[in-house]
């Protein structure tokens, strides 16, 4: 099983910190090895309506991700996306123990 993480955010610097820790922390030999990721960094993200946040989370779904990480904590989108979706998701604060289960990779 190769998992595709997805992650959703609206701030460039914390959504790529997520994934700067993963591929620093995940045993691989080579770039092949690293867990496969497929995000979504829009800076008017909070702004969406129902609609526009459904196509988003639409096409991650379309690419096959197999959990869902969102780099944010506005609860009001949070909720309404666990509505759009029956993927796993991982909110913020972060468990990079559960991470690690889904994806059955080990992360230091």
């Amino acid at each position: 099983m190769n998992p595709i993480i997805g992650i959703l955010g609206y701030d460039f610097i914390l959504s790529t910190n997520i994934v700067d820790k993963i591929i620093i922390n995940t045993k691989a030999q080579n770039d092949q090895e690293h867990i496969k990721m497929n995000m979504v960094i829009n800076n008017k993200l909070l702004e969406k309506n129902e609609l526009e946040l459904k196509q988003i989370i639409n096409n991650l779904e379309n690419s096959q991700i197999s959990y869902l990480i969102l780099t944010f904590n506005d609860q009001k989108i949070v909720h309404n996306i666990k509505k759009m979706t029956k993927l796993p998701i991982i909110e913020y604060p972060f468990s990079y123990q559960k991470i690690i289960k889904l994806t059955g990779k080990e992360i230091n």
